[in-house]
């Protein structure tokens, strides 16, 4: 691995006469005429919602199930099982196999040893799409938090490439954006090798076994996924252990000041409070499948963990604003708050398994 890495950082840049990206439009199957202005737009990604955009990962594929005609609601199931990992909360991520299962989508690493701008062309000839790690500092849409200002790394999904207008349409945070000139070229041209992120982190979804389910089997799919994943959750409160933690890093945070707030914040608050918004989703989702098609699912509890789990979405957002005054050296005041989003996040949990049949 090591020689492999060392030959890539020696080869010298490839010439490309000016077309890295061929001369043909490409585009991911079912978007070959997309624009941004008419791209279709999830409810997860409404602008009332207190945690939209969520995280990288995660908002590339509620948009991309979007794009693609797919309820992306079912894959929120992932975030019943979510823990508190000891300095940070667990980036939440839908699951393969779940993805697979809900959408027929087939999702796995992808190895880019030719120049990235070759592999984009071969993936979207065949109307796959690929999620690319790349610097944030060269995507126009994050214009006052990285765009010219800061080198950060994060995921977004080509959708539509013209080489011929030196444009792409792709997904990113909670909306579908343009990138043109050097910063495509930066982004995913020859450019991207002298940059933050030299060889990306990759993976290919492969769109050839996509199927859209009727909306009631893929309901009883979403079913079963919800209730593996509250078999997998931890038996010990992940929003008590997070909030425990913070009250320790408080000092840290006074110390330190905003630009570790925004890290630390990042890894935890809002973590937290995006993974409890999102099941809130899910439970409304299993809540309104089970009025449809009667079962033994228990419609008023899941909407009674819905309105917990919002509610722990909240405090979390208010736990964070008061994690920002800490750190401008105001005097802690975070109990209540924390108090709030772990009273919230527990009850909802225990409702989501009251009301699925998986105990207290």
């Amino acid at each position: 691995m090591t020689a492999l890495t060392e030959n890539r950082s020696d080869a010298p840049a490839r010439e490309f006469g000016g077309r890295p990206f061929g001369t043909g439009t490409l585009a991911v199957r079912g978007c070959e005429s997309l624009t941004a202005a008419d791209a279709p737009r999830s409810v997860l990604h409404d602008p009332a919602e207190p945690w939209s955009p969520t995280n990288c990962y995660m908002d590339v594929w509620i948009g991309l199930t979007a794009v693609l005609g797919l309820d992306p609601v079912p894959m929120l199931a992932a975030a019943f099982s979510a823990d508190f990992l000891g300095d940070q909360w667990e980036f939440l991520k839908p699951r393969q196999e779940d993805i697979e299962e809900l959408y027929g989508l087939m999702v796995g690493e992808y190895d880019t040893w030719r120049p990235l701008c070759e592999h984009l062309q071969c993936a979207m000839s065949r109307g796959d799409a690929l999620i690319v790690e790349v610097d944030a500092y060269h995507l126009p849409d994050t214009e006052g938090v990285s765009y010219g200002m800061q080198h950060s790394k994060t995921s977004i999904v080509p959708l539509r490439l013209d080489p011929a207008a030196g444009e792409l349409v792709y997904l990113h945070n909670d909306g579908v954006h343009v990138l043109s000139g050097a910063d495509l070229d930066n982004t995913l041209g020859p450019g991207a090798r002298s940059g933050m992120v030299p060889f990306p982190y990759v993976e290919l979804v492969r769109l050839d076994g996509m199927h859209r389910l009727a909306p009631q089997e893929l309901w009883r799919h979403g079913v079963e996924l919800a209730r593996a994943h509250v078999r997998r959750a931890p038996a010990e409160s992940p929003a008590r252990r997070l909030t425990a933690a913070i009250r320790d890093e408080l000092p840290v945070i006074a110390e330190r000041g905003m630009d570790y707030f925004h890290v630390y914040s990042f890894a935890t608050t809002r973590q937290a409070g995006l993974t409890a918004g999102l099941a809130a989703h899910a439970c409304r989702y299993l809540a309104e499948g089970a009025e449809q098609w009667p079962g033994d699912l228990g419609i008023m509890t899941l909407l009674e963990a819905a309105e917990s789990l919002d509610t722990a979405a909240a405090a979390a957002k208010t736990l964070q604003f008061q994690l920002a005054r800490v750190a401008r050296g105001r005097t802690p005041r975070i109990d209540a708050s924390a108090e709030a989003f772990v009273t919230g996040y527990d009850a909802g949990m225990a409702a989501v398994r009251r009301a699925l049949g998986s105990g207290e």
